[in-house]
């Protein structure tokens, strides 16, 4: 290759009149309008978490004494290790279940309606309002239909002082699967429709059976969707935890089930501490942050070998 050749292809390419006027119109806007809404409530959160506030009165410095607070709090250990629980178990669960289910309804052969049927029911609790699923679930096992189930079944397992008082985590990771299966298997069906079938019938010539073709076939194409999906779960979960908790247990008996999003929201609208709600809210995104880079870091890496 000439001099000239290699300097012109280390030269960045000049944009054009027309990319220019597209990035103006559409991209400076769009950056504008992510920094309003995402960095600069967080720059207010970390202004505020400096500060003992009750949200209405004067703000008084404290500096680092809401982050002291937290770290010596008991029961902000036990959120941390509850939601670390739950989403350990959510990624386990949902990412086991929604990959074989995606394999099950495109690999076998089901016929056209008895597979859509399987697909609406599995995606049927993404549809429906988190208010809905709680209530439902929470009178299922309040109303004994839980135990009469077991008897059916010949199981003898009963609970003391109720399900959801003796065993709330298992519940709620159990509602939380659920909850997200169906709408990764659909992401995960997409992606196998548009692996080649050519490859398929070549697996087939070679004598490969329906597992070695998983394995060797279907699960390293769509590796992508996966880290994909391991992602999603862990840096959705630790937010949106509250969401089903809040509605179903309200962290209870005690503190049974607390979490850390179910942490913030009650120092900030019931003990009416903002300055300290900002703090832990500061906190838990440190914490999410950290864990979906080691987790992506940790998954990119596997894809690599």
């Amino acid at each position: 290759m000439k001099k000239a050749d290699r300097a012109a292809s280390k030269t960045p390419a000049r944009l054009t009149r027309s990319q220019r006027g597209f990035l103006w119109a559409f991209g400076v806007p769009t950056f504008l309008l992510y920094v309003y809404i995402c960095i600069v409530p967080m720059l207010t959160s970390v202004r505020d978490s400096l500060f003992d506030w009750d949200g209405y009165g004067e703000k008084v410095f404290v500096g680092l004494k809401n982050y002291k607070e937290i770290f010596t709090d008991p029961v902000f250990g036990t959120s941390v290790k509850n939601d670390l629980l739950i989403v350990f178990f959510k990624e386990v669960i949902i990412v086991v279940l929604a990959t074989l289910f995606a394999m099950c309804l495109t690999r076998l052969r089901f016929g056209k309606r008895e597979g859509g049927a399987y697909r609406y029911l599995l995606y049927l609790p993404n549809i429906l309002s988190i208010i809905v699923i709680t209530r439902v679930w929470k009178f299922f096992f309040e109303l004994g239909l839980f135990d009469r189930l077991l008897k059916m079944l010949g199981i003898g397992w009963t609970s003391q002082n109720g399900w959801l008082a003796d065993y709330p985590l298992p519940i709620i990771i159990f509602v939380a699967s659920w909850c997200g299966i169906g709408g990764f298997m659909i992401i995960l069906i997409s992606s196998i429709n548009n692996i080649s079938q050519e490859v398929y019938e070549a697996a087939d010539i070679d004598g490969a059976g329906v597992f070695r073709q998983m394995f060797s076939i279907t699960l390293p194409a769509i590796m992508p969707q996966i880290r994909y999906m391991i992602v999603t779960i862990l840096t959705s979960s630790l937010a949106a935890n509250l969401n089903l908790i809040l509605p179903f247990t309200g962290g209870g008996p005690g503190t049974k089930s607390y979490v850390m999003g179910l942490y913030v929201y009650n120092a900030a609208y019931t003990d009416m501490r903002v300055g300290y709600a900002n703090a832990a809210a500061i906190v838990l995104m440190l914490i999410s942050v950290a864990l979906a880079g080691t987790v992506n870091t940790l998954v990119a890496r596997r894809e690599e070998r």
